[in-house]
């Protein structure tokens, strides 16, 4: 049970320690909440719809670590006893960077699970996210307890006070998540151990780094194992003549037609940065997300690497500036949007908006990846296609958005590391399974190595991010599939059943 397991064509093999470490590398899979499609620019990170079925609420403590601090506020949450059995287990979906969702109650892989195993359903909503609101704004003052630690300690209050309410004494509980929820379902069971008796967990960043440029190298090899050698050729020919046309005001002129940008290109380099990291994240989130199952909710990028690999490499669209360039328009399409806003000041302009009406989900975890994670993810690696936007840019934006200058950043993420362990917490702890997908960039700052541990990793070929969470398709690989199986029965080992 203690092993990792990697889904290959000739079969399953365990594997010697550091055989799959992957040597190069948010914003983001969808588990009860949206998960972030790109770490910093997810202009689509809250729904448009604020989910209200079935809401419920419980009182939280608006600083876990201050006891002198008497004030609570009321969390969001689901609960769907349908297959609930009297001894059963209670499955926790732990919420991340975005609002909760009830379709989540009643699909995916964990109600698969649930309907085994006789398990009540809890889904938490992270505070800050959603409509989880301890304060009356998004100001730097109240972001102050906005953190994974709070978040956690939310977690073991939910736990201890829903037990107690619903009658749940003795029941197991088992937490669940995907991405950075997936850090913090691992997190829990690691923090709180009396209190869950195992996680399930996908795609979860456990590294945190400041300079996540592997996240760029991921993606190149990505493109290179399910598109062509020569996509990624043409995709670096395409950013180098953007990087050329920048410096004139022609050329300039160029890329705001071909890319269809809201307003001129200006000469400005912050512009400059947030215009190519921008068109970039056409690219990084149909490789995150390639050919995942997270269409049944609603959304989910249209494309997959096939499809923009063989735009890239049609000769009859042009240059491959103009190849890429259609790649960014038929995004812009498909998310029924007019036009690529290349404004950095707007960007900063909007993100700075502390009012629950405007702040979108977006300016909260920017905060969290400036005071604890980074995760930023630059140019600056060699080995891949982009340019354009250096890690310098992403620090600058902590310091414009909040004043956090770059020696916080880094203590913040040498903080978080002390406190959860970094990679190390694979050790560390028990009853755990972690999902991951080779394609996934965030792969590269999670736990893909090991095999006497107490997580038990899986790691799948050729699938994206989260991509284990969502309800199963006859699409799906006969390798992830028995991903799923694998933790059925691990789910149940720890059961008992």
């Amino acid at each position: 049970q203690r092993q990792k397991y990697l889904y290959l064509k000739s079969g399953i093999y365990s594997l010697p320690l550091n055989l799959f470490i992957l040597t190069v590398a948010l914003t983001h899979c969808v588990y009860g909440f949206n998960f972030y499609q790109n770490l910093k620019f997810a202009h689509k990170f809250e729904s448009s719809k604020q989910d209200s079925a079935n809401d419920r609420w419980i009182e939280q403590r608006l600083n876990n670590f201050d006891s002198a601090n008497v004030h609570t506020w009321k969390q969001r949450y689901f609960a769907n006893n349908q297959f609930s059995t009297p001894n059963g287990p209670v499955f926790l979906s732990i919420g991340g960077e975005g609002p909760a969702g009830s379709i989540w109650m009643t699909k995916g892989h964990w109600v698969t699970m649930a309907k085994q195993t006789g398990a009540m359903l809890f889904m938490i909503e992270h505070r800050f996210y959603g409509k989880s609101h301890p304060t009356p704004d998004a100001s730097l003052e109240s972001l102050s307890v906005l953190s994974s630690e709070q978040a956690l300690a939310d977690i073991a209050n939910f736990i201890t006070n829903i037990t107690a309410e619903y009658k749940l004494a003795g029941r197991k509980w088992i937490v669940f998540g995907g991405s950075y929820s997936g850090s913090l379902a691992i997190w829990a069971r690691y923090k709180y151990p009396h209190l869950i008796s195992g996680a399930v967990s996908a795609s979860a960043p456990l590294h945190p780094i400041v300079n996540f440029d592997g996240y760029q190298e991921v993606v190149q090899r990505s493109l290179q194992t399910l598109g062509s050698p020569k996509c990624v050729q043409n995709l670096a020919n395409a950013t180098t003549e953007i990087t050329s046309l920048m410096k004139t005001t022609a050329g300039r002129k160029i890329l705001t037609s071909e890319f269809n940008l809201c307003h001129a290109l200006s000469d400005d380099v912050l512009d400059n940065q947030y215009f190519q990291e921008s068109v970039a994240g056409s690219i990084q989130d149909v490789v995150q997300y390639n050919r995942d199952n997270m269409h049944f909710e609603g959304h989910g990028p249209a494309f997959n690497i096939s499809y923009i690999c063989h735009i890239l490499d049609d000769v009859n669209l042009g240059s491959p500036l103009k190849r890429y360039a259609e790649i960014n328009r038929l995004t812009l399409k498909e998310s029924n949007v007019s036009c690529l806003d290349s404004s950095y000041q707007k960007f900063v302009s909007d993100t700075k908006a502390t009012s629950w009406d405007k702040a979108t989900g977006m300016r909260q975890w920017l905060y969290q990846t400036c005071t604890e994670f980074g995760w930023f993810q630059s140019s600056d690696s060699t080995h891949q296609p982009f340019k354009g936007f250096p890690l310098k840019f992403s620090i600058q934006q902590c310091q414009d958005i909040f004043g956090i200058p770059s020696e916080i950043i880094y203590k913040g993420v040498q903080r978080s590391t002390e406190n959860y362990g970094g990679l190390s917490v694979a050790g560390l702890v028990t009853n755990v399974t972690l999902y991951n997908g080779l394609i996934d960039p965030w792969s590269d700052v999670s736990y893909m190595a090991g095999t006497d541990v107490g997580i038990v990793s899986l790691i799948v070929p050729n699938t994206a991010h989260c991509a284990i969470m969502y309800p199963a398709s006859d699409k799906d690989s006969i390798y992830l599939k028995k991903a799923r199986l694998d933790v059925e029965n691990a789910v149940k080992e720890w059961l008992g059943m």
